[in-house]
């Protein structure tokens, strides 16, 4: 028993140090983009700020950016949320409330289902958008990007 938990307690110094790294989970939300974007990945702070509207043009273009949300109450959007801002809704609403009341910006617009992003995503070069990694998109002008490892 002891040797276990000296065994246990090593193993997490090990894990808390980053000696040892376990693999992250595939997202479960892919970030798509108009098919005809340049663009074939981003790092997550890319995104964050593309969606905070803190990048107003793509660099490979000059086009627009476009974010879209889904709606607040998606699940999808909070998983988003929670590993691209690394904040909950709650969080970015306050945020987006802050730059509304002081008139340096407006949310992203948000639209109520994955088949309206993959719409809005295709008829928009300049958008960006997030679904669920499961949704299909072979119907749709967009493509799926890579987030680039931190």
């Amino acid at each position: 028993m002891k040797n276990r938990i000296v065994c246990m307690t090593f193993l997490l110094l090990l894990l808390t140090n980053g000696l040892v790294s376990i693999a992250e989970e595939p997202a479960p939300f892919s970030i798509i983009v108009h098919a005809s974007n340049p663009v074939t990945q981003l790092s997550k702070e890319d995104v964050s700020n593309m969606f905070l509207k803190k990048v107003k043009h793509w660099k490979e273009s000059g086009e627009a950016v476009l974010p879209v949300d889904l709606v607040e109450d998606s699940p999808i959007r909070a998983q988003f949320s929670e590993s691209i801002h690394g904040r909950k809704i709650t969080a970015i609403k306050a945020y987006w409330q802050k730059q509304i009341f002081s008139g340096r910006g407006v949310p992203p617009e948000e639209k109520k289902s994955e088949n309206e992003v993959l719409k809005y995503v295709s008829e928009n070069p300049g958008a960006i958008g997030y679904i669920a990694a499961s949704t299909p998109i072979d119907d749709y002008n967009v493509k799926v990007l890579t987030i680039k490892a931190q």
